[in-house]
């Protein structure tokens, strides 16, 4: 978002995406991610530049594809679905025609998988004993009506 609500800086909040997303699941991070700066109308055209050359400075992205569009407008919009879907099939493609990388693409979707419920399941275990503690804190009764499992389950 290249002009966030709270005019805090995009270039730290892309940094704090993708170091949340190395976070969440060490090999999603590894695999390839294009950078999409949504929101360019709202920016004034003589700050542009300088702003989309902080982000992609804070990230270190080495020419790995860049998308600047205005999903409002719709400006570059066309070019990033028209690239996605040419990505998409030439990937789909490339699975098909060889056994071991769709083995491959397997294994890595499982290992993120299994990252992602390992790092859910620790956020839930921490958020529960957070209100287990403010419950003792506050001398309340343990009450379980409001414990819940939800399962997640991500597919790329």
């Amino acid at each position: 978002d290249m002009f966030p609500y709270d005019e805090s800086s995009p270039a730290d909040n892309a940094l704090a995406i993708a170091n949340e997303l190395a976070a969440f699941s060490p090999t999603l991070a590894e695999r390839e991610r294009w950078l999409v700066l949504n929101k360019i109308d709202l920016v004034p055209e003589d700050q542009q530049e300088a702003l989309i050359e902080s982000v992609v400075k804070a990230l270190d992205w080495d020419g790995r594809p860049t998308y600047v569009i205005s999903a409002m407008k719709k400006t570059g919009t066309q070019s990033l679905a028209g690239d996605l879907m040419r990505w998409l099939e030439e990937r789909k493609e490339r699975l098909d025609a060889d056994p071991e990388l769709a083995e491959e693409d397997d294994e890595l979707r499982d290992t993120v998988e299994t990252e992602a419920r390992e790092r859910i399941d620790m956020l839930g275990a921490r958020r529960k004993a957070e209100r287990a503690a403010a419950r003792i804190a506050n001398n309340l009764d343990d009450d379980d009506d409001d414990d819940y499992d939800v399962e997640v389950i991500y597919e790329l």
